[in-house]
């Protein structure tokens, strides 16, 4: 008698119609198609916003539209974290639909910092405030004091208005201060820098020094289950906390079970240093979970976050096309660049390729810092990296992730349209008529799987896929003989991740 196969949810005795999938990941031995799902963006509006914080979403078939970054601005506030996310996903992704939650600010403390002016001028030159990886600019007159070149510098600083931060002066002392409540304002990076010879007047400090102060986290708590029915490709949260990060992720590990199917991944952003990022990661450890990071960056771990989204779901259209699978040191290619345009922390940090190893080893997607300034993706991971504590990386290349609930959707989908609505039964013995077209059987069953595994096979997307078709198991549960169960051995493609050549001079 063959065993059952169970799908986690669903017991024997559960008779309601309809057809299930379960994804399973890391189900191997452990070892050291074309569609466009759309993104999700949770994060702060400003009180400029016009949004309902929490409890509805934004995007271009909502009852209010978000379409556009005036739109955006005017929904979250232009200096918001939710307008910024827009703003840096619609730049290099304008295909991929694009939905957005905003979460209730923090009742908390907005971080602050200073850039000090020093003294009067004594000849001509300029002065910069960099906030993050931008900046604003005055002119200096020799003889400006130190609140005249100030008052020059906010007032160009608070024109910035879709900045982060707004600009106060006192006696030359520029306050800056995040938009938004809570402790995430204390990863912007501020510092200003004098241009000209003999100026005669210093801005400090000169080197990105992040603001502080800033406390009392938010919650995404109500904003969570606000979406607990629906579906995104992936949920960009600027959240950087275990527990905001650990909210989404259980949430979207329960939708995927198979009585819910509703099948998404998680990515979020990391500036902190590698011991902190490796915490958060393995503390998530969930092949939904995907944490993208650059030490000390001038990007804040939200738009980073964003823009990864936008770069993969960009490629993931078409997972057969360039890079709809690999994305290995991304940024090197032709207008890779451009779209990903990640600087070089102004601070100098440059992850050591012991870093970069360590990181990979940890559920951590890295950044690395190339000799001219820019940056690239390493390698895209996922977070799961542990099985219990023990190192399993069955699951780190966060692709297969893709294939799999991919090819989840395309077999649920062929079962719907050929299989509803039929009987069921069992495949005729030799010389017994087969039954009518209107009567399923595990040999049915099993050609419908067969040749979705094959149409796979055909776009690279999956391996070994005889071995596969061999394995594949299809049947009649006999405990609930109105079920019929298929369980698939799915081998995803395997990506080039190294190339190595010898040179032997002879």
């Amino acid at each position: 008698m063959a065993l059952s196969i169970p799908l986690t949810g669903l017991a024997s005795s559960d008779v309601v119609p309809g057809s299930y999938v379960e994804v399973n990941f890391a189900q191997g031995a452990a070892s050291s198609g074309t569609m466009s799902y759309p993104v999700l963006l949770m994060g702060n509006r400003t009180t400029a916003g016009s949004a309902t914080v929490d409890t509805t979403l934004y995007g271009p078939d909502t009852a209010t539209q978000c379409t556009t970054q005036a739109e955006a601005d005017a929904l979250f506030g232009a200096r918001s974290e939710l307008a910024r996310m827009f703003r840096d996903f619609a730049r290099i992704n304008k295909d991929t639909p694009l939905y957005c939650l905003a979460v209730t600010e923090s009742v908390g403390v907005a971080a602050s910092g200073t850039v000090t002016i020093a003294t009067t001028a004594t000849a001509n030159g300029s002065v910069r405030v960099y906030v993050g990886e931008e900046w604003a600019e005055a002119s200096i007159t020799s003889g400006d004091t130190a609140t005249t070149i100030a008052a020059a510098l906010v007032t160009a600083i608070n024109a910035k208005t879709d900045w982060p931060v707004t600009a106060g002066n006192t006696a030359g002392v520029i306050t800056l201060t995040a938009a938004l409540k809570g402790p995430r304002g204390n990863l912007i990076r501020i510092s200003g820098q004098i241009f000209g010879s003999g100026v005669g007047t210093t801005a400090s400090p000169t080197t990105p020094t992040v603001l502080s102060s800033g406390a009392t986290a938010d919650s995404n708590t109500t904003a969570l289950a606000t979406i607990i029915t629906k579906r995104f490709g992936y949920i960009v949260s600027s959240a950087v906390d275990a527990t905001q990060l650990g909210a989404i992720v259980t949430q979207i590990t329960s939708q995927a079970l198979p009585t819910t199917g509703i099948r998404q991944a998680a990515i979020f952003g990391s500036v902190d240093t590698l011991a902190n990022a490796t915490t958060l990661a393995t503390g998530i450890n969930s092949a939904r979970a995907e944490c993208v990071w650059l030490q000390n960056s001038d990007v804040v771990p939200a738009e980073m976050a964003a823009r990864a989204a936008a770069i993969y779901t960009l490629h993931e259209s078409n997972l057969a096309g360039k890079r709809g699978l690999n994305f290995d040191d991304y940024g090197t290619g032709d207008g890779e660049n451009t779209r990903w345009s990640v600087k070089a922390p102004r601070t100098g940090t440059t992850p050591t390729r012991a870093n970069l190893k360590s990181a990979l080893e940890n559920g951590i997607t890295p950044i690395a810092v190339a000799l001219n300034g820019t940056t690239t993706i390493v390698k895209r991971i996922t977070t799961r990296c542990l099985n219990g504590s023990v190192p399993d990386f069955r699951i780190r290349d966060a692709h297969k992730r893709t294939i799999c609930d991919r090819f989840g959707d395309d077999v649920r989908v062929a079962g719907v349209l050929q299989l509803s609505g039929k009987s069921i039964g069992d495949d005729p013995a030799a010389g017994q008529k087969p039954p009518g077209r209107q009567v399923i059987t595990p040999r049915v069953m099993r050609a419908l799987v067969i040749k979705k595994l094959r149409e796979y096979a055909e776009n690279d997307l999956l391996q070994n896929v005889d071995q596969t078709i061999a394995d594949l198991i299809v049947q009649r549960e006999t405990a609930s003989p109105t079920r019929m169960m298929a369980r698939i051995p799915l081998q995803p493609i395997d990506i080039l991740d190294q190339s190595g050549f010898v040179v032997d001079q002879l």
